[in-house]
């Protein structure tokens, strides 16, 4: 899955601990996850007496000892006096409270978004760890398996200090005016529930956060929260929207580096998954469990973290196929669903 990308800066990367101009009035932050995707990009917009901060990385020693070395020597001896979260995931408002305690600035996010955060990382409860495992049952996963989902657990606190108490939203028509430029809040769902772009059409940048990739899908999963969601649907639509977007924009991605061509890129994300569409479709031409359409789609060995992200990938074509009237679900003798060509 990959299309014409051009990589702006090509293969520079800012080293850890530093920020790098990526374009007029931005710097560009790169920090390491303990993951297979193995690093988050953050991004510093100039604000003249101080700086507007986009993503915080996760909420890890690591992480706090290089932003301490950003802090001291990248910022021009100026504040962070904004920060904007794009999403409630780890590797984005992890190590928000660690930044707000060491800056005076003040938080934006999106109401679902902030929601999302504290409701998750509050949540510690047996109730929860019941609910996962009934959860990943349905899906037709294996005891060995589930019993990895319950150990995981809620591995959200483990990543992400406590959330802020108060925040300011950010709304679908919300514009804010940084460094004398105007950057629009799009809104998205699908990855996330409320997820927070921001285009400036002035300066030709469109910070994309997960939603714009250059190289991989972001991750549309089903949780156990919300099985019968349907995530795929709502990211296809904001794809699907992005013909406003001036064709020259500079995408700054969360992962991976910045690049130009985000409407062909939208166009092979798009593909992308109407090919997984299809090939669940196929497999369900036998009555199939979400584990055997996660088989297919993923073949490769994956360790419970992975394994519970392309479940839920599996779950999101699924649901999306049961909208579309292509598939139906029927709830098996083993407490699993089995979904078959309608």
């Amino acid at each position: 899955m990959m299309n014409a990308i051009d990589y702006v800066l090509g293969d520079e990367l800012p080293e850890p601990g530093t920020a790098i101009e990526v374009a007029d009035g931005v710097r560009w932050v790169r920090m390491p996850l303990p993951f297979a995707l193995n690093h988050v990009n953050l991004y510093l917009i100039d604000d003249g007496d101080g700086w507007v901060l986009v993503d915080c990385g996760i909420g890890d020693d690591i992480t706090r000892e290089l932003w301490t070395k950003v802090l001291e020597n990248h910022l021009d001896g100026r504040p962070i006096t904004q920060i904007i979260v794009t999403h409630y995931h780890p590797d984005h408002i992890g190590n928000c409270s660690w930044m707000l305690e060491r800056t005076p600035a003040q938080l934006w996010m999106t109401r679902s978004e902030w929601l999302s955060a504290r409701a998750i990382r509050l949540d510690d409860t047996e109730e929860l760890l019941d609910g996962i495992v009934a959860f990943y049952k349905r899906t037709g996963l294996g005891d060995a398996d589930v019993a990895d989902m319950r150990q995981l657990g809620n591995s959200y606190r483990r990543m992400v200090g406590p959330i802020p108490l108060t925040f300011s939203r950010l709304a679908p028509d919300t514009v804010l005016e940084i460094g004398g430029r105007r950057w629009v809040v799009v809104i998205a769902s699908g990855h996330s529930p409320e997820h927070a772009c921001l285009y400036c059409p002035e300066a030709g940048l469109m910070i994309g956060g997960d939603f714009l990739l250059p190289r991989i899908s972001p991750n549309i999963s089903v949780w156990w929260n919300e099985p019968d969601g349907n995530p795929l649907q709502d990211y296809m639509r904001f794809l699907d929207s992005l013909d406003p977007i001036a064709d020259d924009t500079m995408v700054l991605p969360s992962h991976d580096r910045p690049f130009r061509g985000l409407k062909p890129r939208a166009v092979d994300l798009s593909d992308h998954h109407i090919k997984r569409l299809d090939l669940a479709a196929q497999v369900c031409t036998v009555p199939s469990t979400a584990i055997d359409v996660m088989n297919a789609m993923f073949q490769r060995k994956m360790d419970a973290h992975q394994v519970r992200f392309a479940v839920g990938e599996s779950l999101a074509h699924l649901n999306l196929l049961i909208d579309q009237g292509r598939v139906v679900r029927h709830l098996g003798d083993d407490g699993a669903w089995r979904y078959v060509a309608a």
